[in-house]
């Protein structure tokens, strides 16, 4: 399956390859309608939270749009 990792995603300064990462450790991810919701930790122990959706570019894929620290969580 091809990922694609959206600006938005970025926007708390994570690396792909810790997107990545989180992804793969997460393991299997909820679901909340459409969106699918990996929580993980990345190779620095860093746990984020990370949120696909279906991509519209690439069909099968999947559009990583959120991954933030879940630190930041309020």
């Amino acid at each position: 399956m091809q990922v694609r990792i959206t600006r938005s995603a970025r926007k708390h300064r994570i690396g792909n390859a810790h997107i990545i990462e989180a992804m793969t450790d997460a393991g299997e991810p909820t679901t909340d309608g459409d969106a699918l919701v990996y929580v993980g930790t990345d190779s620095r122990g860093v746990e984020i939270e990370v949120v696909a959706v279906p991509d519209d570019r690439r069909p099968g894929g999947l559009a990583i749009i959120h991954a933030m620290p879940t630190q930041y969580r309020a």
